[in-house]
């Protein structure tokens, strides 16, 4: 039954949705289409945009989505053509203009000598008027420095504070290196923003995603165990998850994608309720959903990675798209 309803939801997947996936493919020069300069003079390249060399603090917000909990990825890649002190990344929730924003944000920098790539990472909320660790210690070390990184920033508004996690593949293979999670309560209660990039001196951003539909695991994946998968979307849609063994994707031809691969594990976690609990339901009215994986008590499991992601839907197809999430088990 659960296989037959992903396969109606995925032939009904024309609806209108909001992930949204952007190469910055535009023609270069200093008009972004779709996006605003809140702080420096952007420009395109062709493949990826830039912050502008010599300002400091920048903000390139994306002009149609405004969004509480979210999730949005880019990547950090450095200028060895002008090597110093800059950074870029991710931002969500961004609300006002100029320097009087508000908003969180993880940015990759190179933060000292030699200047050889992104050294250091650095998670905050940006409140107005300056920046705030979310707790003490929310940066960290980039060991070796890399000249490319994917960093994903999902914030999540809880009823007492705001969940933010970092995840951030340093060597661009495919998978996460580092992974953090602060709960804070700095921003809570604030509104819906906007999501883009930020950037400091000559940084380049490439590649832009927005999942708006979230998911995260809440626990450790022990070989043997039980453990969940938060899921957040519109309260009273149906949801389904599935896990594959990859995550390169699953066009939907109206250039959305699932981040899963159609393959052997996809299928078995549509039809093994056992082994995957409730990995399809209704979301609450709360916006919530919660996924069970009972891990087989297979000692081979340890080391092994599989991935995670699912989608809520209306009659009318999937409308909202969730983030892959890595689940690599442990003894």
């Amino acid at each position: 039954m659960k296989c037959a309803t992903v396969v109606l939801v995925l032939l009904a997947g024309l609806a209108s949705a909001q992930q949204f996936i952007d190469p910055f493919n535009y023609a270069p020069g200093t008009l972004i289409p779709g996006y605003t300069e809140q702080r420096g003079n952007w420009v395109a390249t062709g493949t990826t945009v830039q912050s502008q060399s010599g300002v400091t603090f920048q903000e390139l917000t994306h002009d149609t989505f405004l969004d509480r909990d979210a999730c949005v990825e880019t990547v950090a890649i450095y200028d060895t053509t002008l090597p110093g002190l800059m950074y870029t990344g991710p931002i969500v929730r961004h609300n006002g203009a100029g320097a009087a924003a508000t908003y969180f944000m993880v940015k990759l920098q190179d933060n000292g000598v030699p200047r050889d790539g992104w050294d250091t990472y650095w998670v905050y909320y940006y409140n107005g008027a300056s920046f705030q660790f979310l707790v003490a210690g929310s940066n960290g070390a980039i060991t070796p420095p890399s000249l490319g990184v994917r960093a994903r920033l999902q914030v999540i508004e809880e009823a007492a504070n705001v969940r933010v996690q970092v995840f951030l593949d340093t060597n661009l293979d495919g998978n996460w290196d580092i992974t953090r999670e602060f709960l804070t309560a700095l921003g809570f209660g604030t509104a819906a923003g906007k999501i883009g990039v930020n950037g400091y001196q000559n940084a380049i951003a490439d590649d832009l995603k927005y999942f708006n539909a979230n998911l995260y695991l809440a626990g450790t994946p022990q070989v043997g165990m039980p453990v969940n998968l938060n899921g957040r979307g519109t309260s009273g849609f149906g949801y389904v998850g599935a896990c594959s063994l990859g995550h390169s994707g699953i066009p939907l031809g109206d250039g959305r994608v699932i981040p899963l691969d159609l393959d052997a594990l996809l299928l078995l976690s549509l039809s093994t309720p056992a082994i995957f609990t409730n990995f399809s339901g209704t979301v609450d009215a709360n916006g919530n959903f919660v996924m069970t994986l009972n891990t087989p008590p297979v000692p081979q499991l340890a080391g092994f990675t599989i991935w995670s992601s699912a989608v809520t839907f209306t009659p009318n197809g999937i409308i909202e798209i969730a983030p892959d999430v890595q689940i690599t088990f442990v003894p």
